[in-house]
């Protein structure tokens, strides 16, 4: 008999890897073990040579960074006899049979799995993704007549993320405390596509695909409860700590939860040695008439020393596209080449060519270093890394010739006020101070 290389915990992890259900949510809080669910229920059928999985995250850089899903893989899945192609992310089984790894970061990337088939289709953090992505892969999880192989869906969440809220609406038997036929943790129930609707259904219906959600939390895991993780849960500000600690899919930040200016300290200059980016969240719009309130293109410029970040300056601005272009060269200039920039880049071709004209136009071309990063999770939920920072000290403002009052306004309505730009290009600039891997991405 082969030696377990891998037990359940019981409780959730356990009820996760027997459920029958055509389609599960799993998790619903930090800790729970979703990870190494997904990756031990992706083994369920590699004795079947034309058994082929996927298992997604939405960009590659979560994929390959340390402890994440490719990281556990490979602690796994050689005690099967399994190799690993680095080339094309794919375990390979003795029996033939494969277990790919995939991302799908901007939304048309689903169209890179057409042709494709898989018996079993996991994603991990759903919330990361689009409704759209998550539906396309439907028509994907199928197998040949004949092979004998179970096709089905599995995912793991936390509460929040841009897809927060078609993620509680599709599992909102389970998920919404005020749905008007709430359902038991585990219990299944039928769903079909009807007019363009999800609309449960009777088990007899020909199109009935079954449907459950099966919670887990820190405390469910052996493993961590108790642990520095648990207490580390514990440190969090109150939205992310009712999301990620209790599981609360209906706690949303209000104005003065997520940042307060009485938490920023006042200093006259960063170190020399900080590293400092600049980063651009665009909005090609101005003021028109008296009554307009159009989103302003904003910049900041945010340093790393020793653990503290120096917000340096923030401004805000509303332009037509031709003034932000000068308006973005000219802040180059004054940074200098030394500083990094970072643009938001909207999802899709669009967003790429956007990028791509910043990169070459005059003034920027061969001069400066310009990437683009697309956002994939919520704005509060991007602010919450150094939201927390800010809480504990660890964020300094410097003084200067900028509109600092402006800044900390925002700051105390977020995310409940007119405006966010600020905030948005403070939370991108410390996403690519903070993520130090050979890929930057701000997820």
């Amino acid at each position: 008999m082969r030696p377990a290389i891998w037990k359940a915990s019981p409780g959730p992890q356990t009820a996760f890897l027997q459920c029958p259900a055509d389609e599960c949510l799993y998790g619903g809080a930090a800790g729970g073990g979703k990870s190494d669910a997904l990756l031990a229920e992706a083994l369920r059928q590699v004795e079947n040579p034309q058994y082929r999985a996927l298992i997604l995250r939405r960009t590659f850089p979560e994929l390959e960074q340390a402890k994440g899903l490719i990281d556990r893989s490979k602690q796994l899945y050689p005690h099967l006899g399994a190799t690993y192609s680095e080339m094309r992310h794919r375990w390979t089984f003795p029996s033939g049979a494969l277990i790919d790894f995939g991302h799908m970061q901007r939304p048309d990337d689903r169209y890179k799995y057409q042709g494709s088939e898989y018996a079993y289709i996991a994603f991990d953090e759903l919330t990361h993704f689009t409704e759209a992505q998550y539906l396309y892969l439907f028509s994907r999880c199928r197998a040949a007549a004949g092979s004998d192989l179970r096709c089905y869906m599995r995912a793991g969440t936390n509460p929040g993320g841009i897809g927060h809220e078609w993620v509680k609406k599709r599992w909102g038997a389970w998920l919404d405390k005020k749905h008007e036929s709430p359902a038991e943790a585990g219990e299944l129930r039928w769903y079909a596509r009807i007019d363009d609707s999800d609309t449960q259904v009777e088990r007899s219906h020909p199109d009935a695909k079954s449907r459950t959600f099966i919670p887990a939390r820190v405390a469910d895991n052996p493993y961590l409860a108790g642990t520095d993780y648990e207490r580390n849960l514990r440190m969090l500000q109150m939205v992310e700590r009712m999301r990620l600690l209790g599981g609360d899919w209906d706690v949303m930040a209000a104005a003065g939860t997520v940042l307060r200016r009485e938490w920023f300290e006042f200093v006259d200059a960063a170190p020399a040695k900080a590293r400092r980016v600049r980063y651009w969240d665009l909005a090609a719009s101005e003021k028109k008439t008296k009554g307009d309130d159009p989103d302003y293109t904003a910049r900041a410029l945010v340093s790393l020393y020793d653990g503290i970040y120096y917000i340096e300056h923030v401004g805000r601005a509303r332009l037509r596209w031709r003034g932000v272009k000068k308006l973005i060269a000219q802040t180059a200039e004054i940074d200098g080449a030394g500083v990094r920039i970072g643009v938001e880049q909207e999802p899709g071709a669009s967003g790429k060519a956007l990028i791509d004209e910043i990169v070459s136009m005059e003034g920027i071309s061969g001069r400066f270093a310009v990437k683009g990063y697309p956002a994939v999770k919520d704005k509060v939920a991007r602010a919450n890394p150094w939201a927390a920072q800010a809480e504990a000290g660890n964020v300094k403002i410097v003084r200067g010739n900028w509109d600092v009052d402006a800044f900390l306004n925002e700051c105390d309505m977020f995310p409940e006020g007119p405006h966010d730009d600020q905030i948005d290009a403070v939370s991108g600039a410390v996403g690519m101070l903070a993520y130090s891997g050979p890929r930057w991405a701000i997820v």
